[in-house]
C-alpha cells in the first residue's frame, strides 16, 4: 500500500533534504499501485493515475535517451531501465517548480530495446519500452512513423494511435501541432502553455503510443499561434518566448543553444534531417525574392552539407510544412527562391525523401528534379481543408493518417496508415527513384 506524502516527506526532513534515494522513492510508492494515487492533504485515493503522472522517452540515440516526466502530485519520482529482469541504469529525481523532472540516461547498447519503468512517490507508476537507434553498421530494416496534428478533444478522437503501436515503429517522429496550445482562450503565459502540454501527455491514446515508442518531435505553428512567422515573433514576443521555454522543458535536447533542428543515424540504411520551418523564416507575407527564407542561412547550408555528406543510403528530410500543393501562404510555396536554390543544390544526391505534414490531409507529390514527398497527418484534428489539385499531386485523402517508413538495404516503403488500422496507401521506391535529377 503507498505510504501518504506526509509520512514519506516526513522522513525526507530526517535525512536532512538530501535527495531521496532510488530504495525511498519506491518504498514510499509501493511497487503495486499503479491504479491509485495518494491525494495531497486529506489523501483521498485518485482512480485516473494517468491523469496526475505523465513521462516521454524522447532523443533516443545509439546509446543514450532521456526521459521526461510530470506531476501533478508526486514531489519524487525514480527510474529503473531494465533489459529483461536486469536492472541496468536506477536514478531519482526530485520534481522541480514546474512540477517536471528529466533524465538523461546513458551508456546503452545500439539496436537494444529497453523497459523504462517510472515509480513516483505518490505511488504511481508509468511503464514505458524504448529502442535505441541501431549502429550505423547494423544492416537491420528499420520501420519509422510520422505524423502531426494532435488534438486531445474527444471530438476528434479515434483508435489511430492504438494501431501505430500495433504496427511496432522503431521510432515516432512527430512534425508539427503537437500539441494545440491555441483552442479556445489561447495559451499566453507558461503556465498555461505548460498546461496544455499536460492535456496532451495525460490523453489515454498518447499516453499508450509514449509507452510503447521512444520520439523525437518538432514544433510547427499551434504550439506558438498559428501561421506564426518573424512578424509574430516580433510582435507577441512574451508569448513567443513563453511557447518556446516549454516546448523545450517537455521536449528537451541536449544542446541549450536555441537550435532545435537536429539529424541522426538510424541504422546502416537511413539518416533522418528534423527542420525548424518557424524559428528562423521570414514573414509569410514578404515578397518572395532572394533573402526570403524559411530555415534561415545557416539550417540551409547545414542541411544541404549533411545531404551532401551523409552515407546512407536513404536520407529522410521531416519538413514541418509541405513543399507545395497546400492551401494559404504558410508553406514553402510562399518560398520558392529558396525551395529552388534548396532544390538544385540536391541534384544527384541519392535517396532523398521528404515528410510533411501540417495541411491536414496525406498526399503523395512529386516535384522539380523528380524530388519526392509525402504529406502526413492528421493524428486527430479537422480535416476537409481545400487541396489543390496539379501535376505534382499523385494521390490525396482526406482522413486520420500517419506514415510508416520501411526501409531495407534496397528499397524505402512509405505506408498511410488510417484510423481503422488498414493501410490506404503503399508506395515502394529505390535509391535511383529518390535520386533528385541533375
Amino acid at each position: 500500500m503507498a505510504v501518504g506524502l506526509n509520512d514519506g516527506y516526513a522522513r525526507l526532513s530526517t535525512m536532512k533534504r538530501m535527495t531521496p534515494t532510488r530504495r525511498d522513492v519506491l518504498r514510499w510508492g509501493g511497487l503495486a499501485t499503479s491504479a491509485l494515487v495518494v491525494g495531497c492533504g486529506d489523501n483521498e485515493l485518485v482512480r485516473d493515475a494517468g491523469s496526475q503522472l505523465a513521462s516521454a522517452v524522447v532523443e533516443p540515440e545509439s546509446d543514450s535517451f532521456l526521459v521526461t516526466i510530470w506531476g501533478q502530485l508526486a514531489r519524487a519520482v525514480a527510474l529503473e531501465v531494465q533489459i529483461g529482469d536486469e536492472i541496468v541504469h536506477h536514478d531519482v529525481a526530485t520534481l522541480d517548480h514546474a512540477r517536471q523532472a528529466r533524465f538523461d540516461v546513458s551508456g546503452l547498447a545500439p539496436g537494444t530495446l529497453y523497459r523504462v519503468r517510472i515509480v513516483a512517490d505518490t505511488g504511481a507508476e508509468i511503464v514505458h519500452q524504448v529502442q535505441t537507434a541501431p549502429a550505423i553498421g547494423d544492416v537491420r530494416p528499420v520501420r519509422l512513423a510520422v505524423s502531426a496534428d494532435f488534438d486531445p478533444y474527444e471530438e476528434f478522437d479515434s483508435e489511430l494511435l492504438e494501431h501505430v503501436v500495433a504496427a511496432a515503429p522503431d521510432l515516432f517522429v512527430s512534425i508539427g501541432d503537437f500539441p494545440y496550445t491555441d483552442n479556445g482562450p489561447p495559451a499566453q503565459t507558461v503556465e498555461e502553455y505548460r498546461a496544455r502540454h499536460v492535456d496532451g501527455r495525460t490523453s489515454p491514446r498518447v499516453r499508450q503510443l509514449l509507452g510503447a515508442v521512444g520520439m523525437r518531435a518538432i514544433y510547427d505553428d499551434h504550439e506558438f499561434r498559428n501561421d506564426w512567422d518573424a512578424m509574430y515573433r516580433d510582435v507577441e514576443r512574451d508569448r513567443y518566448v513563453a511557447a518556446m521555454q516549454v516546448w523545450d522543458e517537455f521536449f528537451p535536447l541536449r544542446r541549450s543553444d536555441g537550435v532545435r533542428y537536429r539529424s541522426w543515424r538510424w541504422g546502416a540504411h537511413a539518416e533522418c534531417f528534423l527542420l525548424d520551418c518557424r524559428q528562423f523564416r521570414s514573414a509569410n507575407k514578404d515578397p518572395d525574392i532572394a533573402g526570403k527564407t524559411m530555415l534561415g542561412e545557416t539550417q540551409l547550408a547545414w542541411l544541404i552539407d549533411g545531404l551532401r555528406a551523409s552515407t546512407a543510403p536513404f536520407k529522410l528530410v521531416f519538413t514541418s510544412v509541405p513543399l507545395d500543393f497546400g492551401d494559404g501562404n504558410d508553406h514553402w510555396s510562399s518560398f520558392k527562391t529558396e525551395r529552388t536554390r534548396m532544390f538544385d543544390a540536391l541534384a544527384g544526391v541519392p535517396g532523398i525523401l521528404f515528410v510533411s505534414a501540417d495541411q491536414h490531409w496525406f498526399a503523395a507529390h512529386r516535384h522539380e528534379r523528380g524530388i519526392r514527398e509525402f504529406q502526413v497527418g492528421p493524428i486527430a484534428r479537422g480535416i476537409g481543408m481545400p487541396m489543390r489539385t496539379a501535376d505534382g499531386v499523385l494521390f490525396r485523402s482526406e482522413q486520420y493518417n500517419v506514415g510508416l517508413i520501411d526501409i531495407d538495404d534496397a528499397s524505402l516503403t512509405f505506408s498511410g496508415l488510417g484510423a481503422d488500422g488498414m493501410v490506404f496507401y503503399k508506395e515502394t521506391l529505390s535509391v535511383e527513384d529518390l535520386t533528385p535529377a541533375s
